[in-house]
């Protein structure tokens, strides 16, 4: 008999913004990490005409994934539910592959959901023991690291074996870090980009 109710994931990571990446990869290679995937990625996220999602504490993203500097897209669609209070990001997760990206972007507006604003990032892999370990660099906001296990204990013990205690931690997530930006500094289709030939 088919299930019909599922247990939904959880993801528990911490956020951290750095001045650069350079000491972290010593530290990753010295730690005994493995380089995973170099992606470019095109973070779209969609909403009800209501904006009903956003007031839920929810989030619904379609993330192309140029990967390794690959020609065609990959494309990951991504529900978040509401958040747990905490200095670390709490939150129900799912994830699903889709393609192609554009039919999956009809399909949303079909459904009804409306696109609300976008941005390009460039994501470094790594993983370590049981965490996964994200460079990512945005336009205009900087470098951070995400740092996600299967435990806040597990996350604290990787940010200690990095000699990433102390960095400031970003409690926002990245759509409201973007936004606050865009409204600053609006942008042609409500996009943050990368300029030209950086």
């Amino acid at each position: 008999m088919m299930a019909t109710c599922m247990s939904i994931p959880t993801e528990i990571e911490i956020k951290l913004r750095v001045d650069d990446f350079t000491e972290l990869r010593t530290a990753l290679v010295s730690a005994g990490a493995t380089a995973r995937e170099t992606d470019r990625e095109l973070n779209m996220f969609f909403d009800r005409p209501d904006k009903s999602l956003r007031a839920e504490g929810a989030g619904l993203r379609l993330r192309w994934i140029w990967r390794n500097a690959a020609l065609e897209p990959l494309a990951l669609l991504t529900w978040k539910g509401r958040a747990v209070p905490s200095v670390m990001h709490h939150r129900p997760s799912l994830d699903i592959n889709v393609a192609p990206p554009e039919q999956m972007v009809a399909l949303l507006e079909m459904l009804g959901f409306q696109r609300t604003l976008a941005f390009e990032k460039r994501r470094e892999s790594w993983r370590l023991d049981t965490c996964r370990i994200e460079l990512d660099h945005l336009p205009e906001l900087g470098n951070f690291v995400e740092i996600e296990a299967p435990t806040e204990a597990a996350v604290l013990a990787m940010q200690q074996r990095l000699n990433l205690l102390g960095r400031p931690i970003e409690p926002q997530p990245y759509i409201a870090m973007v936004e606050r930006h865009l409204r600053a500094h609006p942008a042609d289709d409500n996009t943050l980009r990368f300029q030209q030939g950086r």
